[in-house]
């Protein structure tokens, strides 16, 4: 699901106990590590499982892995050919990936899932399959850590040191300032996103069906400087709106407004809007805060597929330089239906 109180402690905030900064791989690789104190109001996490997880998802995409990992590749596989017709239906499975440790924390998880699913129209062997992803996923551990995630895990510590050193220390300004645009709540614990080495997007967020537990996940590979703090604020804000989603906040203004235009939550304009405007506010924010001469990462794919974004980024703007609510709100939803 994609969208999603800043500082509401996401689930994998489980694996951000002791403080402590970035630290380069050692031979005693750790099931999870955080990456930065636990007093970072965005904490970052890496661990081998989600990092495991989410390369198996790339390889799939790939069509091939080393032979050590042919069973999990199998399993990830035959869901992806299961899931297809229903992106949000991975979030059964990544959901999890937020407070496991090791595939075998997942494969309790995975046993409580619903034994079927519909799948837009399909009905599939959820639970099963993911139990079989799980077993492989845990058979293949110890090849994992000593093989592509040595790799993996100097990405991800670099990665770190990046934010560290750019987006962290800015991180009390950012939030003041998001909690300013977006009509939030106070804040006061730490979202937690954590760093993977590869995966088939930037970005990946997860959400239980009531918006109670939420995961993120940021691709490390090919990011540094403002394209990778915006992709880390980026999650946070999905996060965000996921757990506020009862609360009087500028997303769901724009929400209501869109309804009353007759686009309800059904449509997929209110989600590709509420990702606009995410986008938009990301990209402000390291703008503002990070590196003023950051180009947007929406300009480079995600705007240029849908049509209303520009004039919906442009009405995000005026709200930055303090329109209200109301008028940007309304401004959005007058360039969503506009032929």
């Amino acid at each position: 699901m994609l969208g999603a109180a800043f500082a509401v402690l996401l689930m994998g905030a489980a694996g951000c106990g002791a403080g402590r900064p970035p630290v380069a791989p050692t031979d005693e690789v750790q099931d999870v590590e955080p990456l930065t104190p636990d007093t970072s109001p965005i904490g970052l996490r890496r661990s081998v499982v989600a990092d495991q997880y989410f390369w198996l998802r790339a390889k799939v995409l790939e069509g091939e892995a080393p032979a050590p990992f042919a069973a999990a590749f199998a399993a990830m596989r035959d869901l992806r050919a299961d899931l297809a017709a229903d992106p949000t239906a991975w979030e059964d499975l990544e959901v999890p990936l937020g407070t496991a440790r090791r595939a075998r924390d997942l494969a309790a998880a995975y046993a409580g899932l619903p034994v079927t699913k519909d799948v837009g129209g399909k009905i599939v062997s959820l639970r099963a399959r993911a139990l079989e992803l799980a077993r492989a996923l845990e058979a293949s551990e110890a090849a994992y850590r000593a093989g592509p995630f040595r790799e993996h895990d100097a990405e991800i510590a670099r990665a770190a040191k990046d934010l560290s050193a750019s987006l962290l220390p800015n991180v009390d300004a950012i939030l003041r300032t998001l909690e300013s645009d977006m009509a939030l709540p106070g804040v006061s614990r730490p979202i937690v996103v954590t760093l993977v080495g590869d995966a088939p997007y930037p970005s990946i967020f997860a959400a239980d069906a009531r918006g109670h537990a939420t995961a993120s996940f940021v691709r490390v590979h090919g990011l540094d400087g403002g394209a990778l703090a915006e992709t880390v604020l980026h999650e946070s804000l999905h996060a965000i709106d996921e757990l506020t989603v009862r609360s009087p906040t500028a997303m769901n203004m724009l929400r209501a407004v869109l309804g009353r235009h007759g686009i309800d939550d059904s449509d997929p304009n209110v989600e590709m809007a509420v990702n606009t405007v995410t986008f938009a506010e990301a990209a402000s924010l390291v703008r503002r805060f990070v590196d003023p001469r950051h180009r947007p990462m929406g300009e480079s794919g995600f705007y240029t597929l849908y049509p209303p974004a520009a004039d919906i980024v442009e009405a995000w703007n005026r709200r930055i330089d303090g329109a209200s609510l109301d008028d940007t709100s309304d401004a959005i939803a007058k360039a969503v239906v506009a032929p």
